[in-house]
């Protein structure tokens, strides 16, 4: 189970704790590639019972408050638990999702609204260019749910 999905299994969230969801770590980057934010995204179903997602979930690492509290007595070499934040629950429909720069593993995310952003896929170095394209696949497959939805390997100028 990935961190949002336990995330969402204990807390607030409870109705989509059962729903399917796909999710994966990024770094938010700027359009040149700078590393800018951890970000956790998911696509999840907001009913079981729908055959495809139609929401995108962003949160983002936060360090727990008690840990930062007890920051004087951890172990020298201990890694701080972290708790992710929600920080966006956007309906797919009012989301494109393009390939930005495929060998940086990276993906441009536009709203509805005019915002734009680009995240870049973390994994496990092996792992990374099969991960990657399952997202492909995925943002594919969602692109003939709604018809109005560009390609993922579509640019836009």
């Amino acid at each position: 189970m990935g961190d949002l999905k336990k995330f969402l299994a204990g807390g607030e969230y409870g109705k989509l704790k059962d729903c399917p969801l796909f999710e994966g770590n990024f770094v938010q980057v700027t359009k040149f590639g700078e590393l800018a934010n951890r970000v956790t995204m998911g696509i999840v179903a907001s009913s079981p019972s729908l055959k495809l997602p139609d929401l995108m979930l962003l949160a983002r690492p936060v360090e727990n408050q008690l840990e930062e509290c007890a920051g004087k007595h951890r172990k020298p070499n201990s890694v701080p638990q972290e708790e992710l934040q929600l920080i966006a629950l956007h309906p797919l429909k009012f989301v494109r999702i393009f390939i930005h720069d495929a060998r940086r593993y990276q993906f441009k995310v536009s709203l509805a609204s005019g915002r734009t952003f680009y995240l870049q896929l973390q994994a496990p170095p092996q792992k990374l260019d099969c991960i990657f394209w399952q997202w492909v696949r995925l943002f594919y497959l969602l692109r003939f749910y709604h018809t109005d939805v560009p390609s993922p390997t579509s640019r836009v100028y």
